[in-house]
């Protein structure tokens, strides 16, 4: 038989089109936070936009008296604080024809996509409940809940009632002592003994640090305890640790500002200012400030306008919630001055920030805001990036001390397809919430702490 040359058929080549999709039916999460925090705090039922509260802040005085003498009637000291119960929502939506092509892949692709949204709230909760501020969103379109970093920030004691510390700046590396100082300051305050009815908040990271303390003391594994549904976490002194990725150092950082300055509008002494800004990304936590910039003023009226791009290095395509500005009349000293929302007050991305010497105003002198700065605080310090540096919380599990009211909690809004979007399946996932910190006096922080592994 004469040779016959024979081509082969690849699958390169003509038969590519026959070869059928095989797609995997497992869904990799590349999103993924650890969120506990949440649910180990205590809930209470709440039907009010707002959450009141009394508490006694001195008891009657007494004391010795001579026979048949009398002392002076003494009265208790009582005041009313309040924290307002704020509205967290996501919407979301699937097509009929998405839910029926995807079903041989995915299952129920809106059941899919409401868990994910679920996830997603969680996320925005706890990391309001780390680093939000009332105040300083309260006139923008977004208000959210204050958090820890903004209720326990007493590094030095104030007046009145809040004539206590509860913040420690450490500015060092980790060593297991600085949670027993920790331990002292909140026992000291509260007067009661600290243990299993308190939790450590920390990230992973200081978590490791933690147990790498523990090694070197010999003492292999700590002993865990079960907080919440399932909830297995280990501890230090009877306390048990808890993990949150909103406390976790950041690489990621602010845009670069620039300055310029105006001679009229404000109160600014003349002086050579130095600033630093820094962003609080939603669902991720504060990143590092921006590099320092300054502004020399002349006059006594003068202004200081920070501008800035939004910034778009952010993981997973996050963005700002709110801005923290540091400011000082000497170069690497800056403390916080202020914080403002990441959208003015007509819903617009801030992309300046005017310092007036009285308050912070974003994108126009025109918008209005706070009539003073929202969280001056001399001992809040920016994230600058030189050493990687954390906090370290020290959090009450007791309702009478620290809990988060709820009208609504989490719930899902079916809604109506409209005759724009006939084919769509939306909802809703809402929650009316705050953190309420009803004794900032027994809750401790450390902050500036770096975890070396």
């Amino acid at each position: 038989m004469p040779n016959e040359l024979q081509e082969a058929i690849t699958t390169a080549g003509t038969v590519s089109p026959l070869i059928p999709k095989s797609i995997s039916p497992l869904l990799l999460e590349y999103q993924r936070r650890y969120a506990p925090l949440l649910a180990a705090i205590p809930t209470k039922p709440w039907n009010s936009t707002q959450y009141f509260f009394n508490r006694r802040t001195n008891r009657p005085d007494s004391g010795g008296v001579v026979d048949g003498g009398a002392r002076p009637i003494g009265n208790s000291t009582y005041e009313q604080a309040v924290f307002n119960v704020r509205l967290y929502q996501a919407v979301g939506s699937v097509t009929g024809y998405a839910q029926v092509v995807t079903r041989d892949i995915v299952g129920d692709l809106r059941q899919l996509e409401l868990d994910g949204t679920m996830s997603s709230m969680l996320w925005t909760l706890e990391n309001a409940f780390i680093w939000g501020n009332d105040p300083a969103t309260a006139n923008g379109q977004y208000p959210i809940s204050s958090g820890l970093d903004y209720l326990v920030s007493n590094w030095s004691a104030g007046t009145g009632s809040n004539a206590f510390v509860n913040a420690l700046d450490i500015n060092a590396s980790f060593a297991l002592h600085y949670l027993d100082q920790l331990i002292d300051l909140v026992e000291t305050n509260a007067a009661m003994p600290i243990g299993s009815n308190y939790m450590f908040v920390m990230s992973p990271r200081m978590a490791s640090a933690v147990g790498q303390s523990l090694v070197a003391q010999q003492r292999f594994q700590a002993p865990t305890t079960t907080i919440g549904a399932g909830l297995n976490v280990p501890t230090y002194r009877d306390i048990p640790i808890v993990k949150s990725s909103f406390l976790s150092t950041r690489s990621a950082q602010m845009s670069t500002v620039s300055t310029a300055t105006a001679t009229t509008g404000g109160s600014l002494a003349a002086a050579t200012y130095y600033y630093r800004v820094s962003a609080v990304v939603a669902r991720f936590g504060e990143i590092l400030s921006a590099a320092e910039v300054s502004q020399t003023t002349t006059g006594s009226t003068s202004t200081v306008t920070l501008s800035f791009s939004t910034p778009t290095n952010l993981p997973d395509g996050l963005s700002p919630i709110m801005y923290k500005v540091y400011r000082s009349t000497a170069t690497g000293t800056e403390s916080l001055i202020g914080t403002v929302d990441a959208f003015d007050t007509t819903g617009a991305a801030t992309t300046s920030i005017i310092d007036t010497g009285a308050n912070l105003l974003t994108n126009s002198s025109g918008n209005t805001g706070p009539s003073a700065y929202v969280g001056t605080n001399t001992g809040a310090l920016p994230r600058t990036g030189n050493t990687p540096q954390e906090d370290v919380y020290l959090v009450p599990r007791d309702e009478n001390f620290l809990v988060r009211p709820y009208t609504r909690d989490m719930q899902i809004i079916p809604l109506a397809p409209t005759v724009t979007a006939p084919d769509t399946l939306p909802f809703a996932v809402v929650t009316d919430t705050t953190l309420a910190c009803r004794a900032p006096k027994y809750v401790g922080r450390l902050s500036r702490l770096s975890a070396s592994l």
